[in-house]
């Protein structure tokens, strides 16, 4: 069965921890009797590191139990602690998978030889544009940065063509952001391709010009509620709450994806990756190519989560638009490996 156990408080070394809201997960009974426990009474167990949502962690390794017979421990954190901890652990990690919901974690642990490769056959079962260039990593999820808007108070053909754009004075009061996991990956993407300088000086005109609200959450709540035009977030959290109001309809907000691979579009891809010490290392390949498969992990992501599932033709139930249909900026996600550059500009900045 699942095993939970409680995360313990690490040094923040890789950025700032994204803040997400949780969600309600429906029963994993359909996925179950559809596969086959093949692994029953085997006796086969792993241990899982998850900064993901715990409720989705749950999910899927109740869902590779269900599927194989394997029983798998869950150890839930934040990316950045778990990170920590395999580093500290060194050849002696507890850890067999580390699904995170930021690439930048997994990426760094890649920089420091700490990840093995994943097998070939899993990675070509997810979009691979997703994937690092050197296979190091798996991308199982997703989450595209967007803006919400509120029509009563802006048109979406007013909004501005790109987040580059809003150090303009034009755009003073008229947004909101919030310094969590996937803005902090934003501004590691724009030092790697604007250089450090440029980055610095976009950052010091959003905290001119912008309001920062700290949670994406609160982002979302005061556009819905006409406080501030739109703002700066993360797909899902739109996807929540109309999800709980009973539909897209019931909302007056509604959300804007940014186009020609703005930045302000960037998908930012959730790693599997699998620890170079990890104990069983046979068990792990399996956990992360059953993570990839359409009627395995991509299912219950698909079915529970208001991430884009990554596995050609599975859809979503929260009403997601087809990943195809997004036009984000394409790079190699194991790049974004360094994120102390990232937050000391966030800091010079006064971001924070």
């Amino acid at each position: 069965m699942v095993q939970r156990r409680e995360h313990r408080r690490a040094v923040l070394k890789f950025g700032i921890a994204a803040v997400a809201a949780g969600f309600a997960t429906p029963s994993l009974a359909a996925l179950a009797q559809s596969t086959p426990a093949a692994g029953a009474s085997s006796g086969e167990s792993l241990t899982l590191y998850s900064g993901q949502h715990e409720s989705l962690a749950n999910a899927l390794a109740e869902g590779f139990e269900a599927a194989t017979g394997v029983a798998v421990s869950v150890r839930a954190g934040s990316d950045s602690d778990l990170a920590n901890q395999i580093i500290e652990e060194g050849d002696k990690t507890n850890a067999d998978v580390f699904i995170t919901e930021e690439p930048g974690p997994a990426a760094t642990l890649d920089a420091q030889g700490l990840l093995a490769p994943i097998d070939a056959t899993s990675l070509a079962k997810t979009d691979t544009r997703f994937n690092p260039d050197n296979g190091h990593w798996l991308a199982y999820a997703a989450r595209s940065r967007v803006i919400f808007y509120n029509p009563e108070s802006i048109a979406e053909r007013d909004l501005p063509a790109s987040i580059l754009d809003l150090v303009d004075a034009r755009w003073q009061g008229q947004f909101a952001y919030a310094p969590t996991g996937a803005f902090t990956g934003t501004v590691a993407y724009l030092i790697n391709t604007l250089g450090a300088d440029d980055t610095l000086a976009w950052l010091q005109g959003i905290q001119q010009n912008g309001e920062n609200l700290l949670k994406n959450g609160a982002i979302r709540d005061a556009v819905e509620a006409g406080q501030i035009p739109f703002g700066l977030s993360n797909h899902y959290y739109w996807y929540i709450l109309a999800k709980e109001k009973g539909g897209p309809d019931q909302l007056t907000s509604r959300v804007h994806y940014m186009q020609g691979q703005d930045p302000g579009g960037l998908v930012f891809a959730s790693a599997a990756a699998i620890p170079a010490a990890a104990k069983h290392p046979d068990l792990a390949q399996q956990f992360v190519g059953w993570l990839a498969d359409a009627d395995g992990g991509q299912a219950i992501i698909a079915a529970q989560s208001p991430q884009f599932p990554l596995a050609p033709g599975v859809e979503s139930s929260f009403g997601l638009p087809p990943l195809s249909e997004l036009d984000p900026p394409i790079f190699d996600q194991g790049t974004l490996k360094d994120s102390d550059q990232a937050v000391a500009l966030i800091l010079e900045a006064g971001i924070i």
